[in-house]
């Protein structure tokens, strides 16, 4: 509930705030496992990607956010599920095939951080393990604009990539990169100036 109501609030603040411009909506799965996978420059990616969509989405968010008691209640009612980025978490990775696998929507950026205008940090292959471990397509989105008041956003959901060619396949390093691109090179194809 808290969730829904968030959402419906963030959208009109967005509406007076942003001149947004939003694309391909009808290219997020209605139902079934799905990943969101975007760009990452700002502290309202999270939001920008998910209040757009019908869908529910959950997101992995670093665990220094659960520290505080308020923070981890906010956390949670917002979807969010702890991720230890200094090692390979295997609950946090466990916990979003589970949700997969469930039919749930899960946000993700496959840079794992912001990445700011000018800046290059290379893309990581969790998005495309997920992906094939949660046997779930990905969503391209890109995200472009500022985020600063009254200046113009755009948000594109592009069509899903289910990625058959690598469904039979052993996994491994390089199929995995390999699916990594595919999904940075769609989101770097939308990326507009808003």
């Amino acid at each position: 509930m808290f969730y829904q109501i968030a959402k419906v609030v963030l959208k009109i603040l967005y509406k007076i705030l942003f001149r947004m411009t939003v694309e391909g909506e009808q290219n997020v799965p209605k139902e079934g496992g799905v990943i969101l996978c975007a760009n990452h420059s700002s502290n309202f990616d999270p939001v920008t990607m998910g209040i757009y969509t019908n869908r529910t989405v959950y997101y992995m968010a670093k665990k220094e956010l659960f520290e505080s008691k308020f923070m981890y209640w906010l956390m949670k009612q917002l979807n969010a599920f702890p991720v230890d980025r200094s090692m390979a978490d295997m609950t946090a990775f466990k916990n979003a095939v589970k949700l997969l696998k469930e039919g749930k929507t899960i946000g993700m950026f496959a840079q794992g951080t912001r990445v700011k205008k000018g800046e290059e940090k290379a893309a990581k292959a969790g998005v495309a393990l997920f992906a094939m471990k949660g046997k779930a397509p990905v969503v391209p989105v890109a995200i472009s604009g500022s985020c600063k008041p009254f200046s113009s956003m755009k948000i594109v959901y592009g069509k899903p990539l289910y990625l058959e060619q690598y469904r039979e396949k052993r996994l491994n390093t390089q199929s995995l990169n390999e699916i990594t691109e595919i999904i940075m090179k769609e989101i770097d194809n939308m990326k507009v100036e808003a």
